[in-house]
C-alpha cells in the first residue's frame, strides 16, 4: 500500500496525513469494524445450513475473508489516531497487504456467486451442490491455499523493498514500489480486469431483471426467481459502490502516487464497507438467502 497526501510534514520520502483525512479514515474503519463484527455474529447461523451447497460454501469463504480483514482493522484505527507505528515493519506489511487481499478475495467470491447464479438462470448449469461435504471443504481449502501460499508472499514481497517505513515509526508508506514497472503493470491489469468484469456482470444482471419484468409484469414480485435476482443485484451494487470506484481512481493514482495518496486511502477504506453484505443477507434468515 502507499502513502502520499496533499499535506504537510514531509520527512524524507514519508508523508503525514492531515487531520481531516485521518478523522475520515478513523470514522470509516470504525464503522467497518462495528458493521463487520455485527454481521459476522449474525451470519454464524449460516454454519447450520447445508454445507454442501455451492452458494453456502461461497458465503462461508466470504465470512472468512471478512474475519481475517477485520482482525487488522483495529491496527489501522490506532495508527491513524496516533500517527505512530510501534509493531515493526513485518506487521506493517501484513496489515497493509491484508486490505488488498480482502479486496481481491471478496471480488473473486462475488464474481463466482454471480456467475453460478447467471448460469443457473440460463439453465446452463443444474449442479448446485457438492456430492460430499468433504468435497466442499476441499474446494474451499484449495482456494485459500492458492491465496495464502501464493498471493500473500507475493504481496508481502511487493511491500518488502521500500525503506520508507524504516526511517521513522511510520506505516503504509510503499508509494515508491509503484515505480517498479512490474508492480505498476500488475496493478493496472488487476484494476482494469476488475472494472471490466464488474461492468459485464452488471450488464448481465440488468438484462435478466429487464427480461423478468417484461415477462411477468406486476406479478414479478410473486416470483421466487425475481427475488433471487434482487439478491444478485445487491451483490452488483456493493461491487459498484465499494470496489469499482477504488479501482477507477487507482488508474489515476498509479501515475501520481505522491499527490493522490490521501484520496486513495479513503477509497481503499471504502472497500472495507463490503462487510455490509453480511447484514444485507440476514433478514428473513440466512437459509433463504443462500438458495441452492
Amino acid at each position: 500500500m502507499t502513502m502520499n497526501t496533499t499535506v504537510a510534514n514531509i520527512t524524507s520520502t514519508t508523508v503525514t496525513l492531515t487531520e481531516p483525512f485521518r478523522i475520515t479514515l478513523i470514522v470509516i474503519y470504525t464503522f467497518v469494524l462495528l458493521v463487520g463484527i455485527t454481521g459476522l455474529t449474525l451470519m454464524i447461523s449460516l454454519l447450520k445450513t447445508n454445507i454442501r451447497s455451492v452458494t453456502t460454501i461461497a458465503f462461508l469463504n466470504l465470512m472468512v475473508a471478512h474475519f481475517l480483514f477485520l482482525l487488522t482493522v483495529p491496527f489501522r484505527i490506532y495508527y491513524y489516531a496516533t500517527q505512530t507505528w510501534k509493531l515493526g515493519p513485518g506487521m506493517c506489511k501484513l496489515v497493509s497487504a491484508m486490505v488488498h487481499i480482502h479486496v481481491y478475495m471478496v471480488f473473486t467470491i462475488y464474481a463466482i456467486i454471480l456467475t453460478l447464479r447467471f448460469l443457473h438462470y440460463y439453465k446452463k448449469m443444474q449442479w448446485t451442490e457438492f456430492y460430499r461435504r468433504l468435497h466442499a471443504l476441499g474446494a474451499s481449502a484449495l482456494v485459500w491455499f492458492v491465496l495464502l501460499l501464493i498471493m500473500l508472499p507475493l504481496v508481502l514481497n511487493q511491500y518488502g523493498n521500500s525503506n520508507d517505513n524504516k526511517k521513522e515509526k511510520q506505516c503504509f508508506q510503499f508509494g515508491n514500489m509503484i515505480k517498479n514497472k512490474a508492480v505498476y503493470a500488475l496493478n493496472m491489469i488487476l484494476s482494469i480486469f476488475i472494472i471490466s468484469v464488474s461492468c459485464v456482470q452488471t450488464g448481465i444482471q440488468a438484462i435478466i431483471l429487464h427480461a423478468m419484468i417484461r415477462k411477468y409484469g406486476q406479478a414479478s414480485r410473486s416470483q421466487q426467481e425475481f427475488w433471487v435476482q434482487i439478491k444478485n443485484l445487491i451483490f452488483v451494487l456493493i461491487i459498484l459502490t465499494c470496489l469499482v470506484p477504488y479501482h477507477l481512481f487507482r488508474l489515476k493514482y498509479l501515475n501520481d502516487t505522491k499527490n493522490l495518496y490521501a484520496v486513495n486511502e479513503v477509497f481503499l477504506a471504502i472497500t472495507g464497507l463490503t462487510c455490509f453484505d453480511m447484514l444485507t443477507f440476514t433478514g428473513r434468515g440466512v437459509c433463504q438467502v443462500c438458495w441452492t
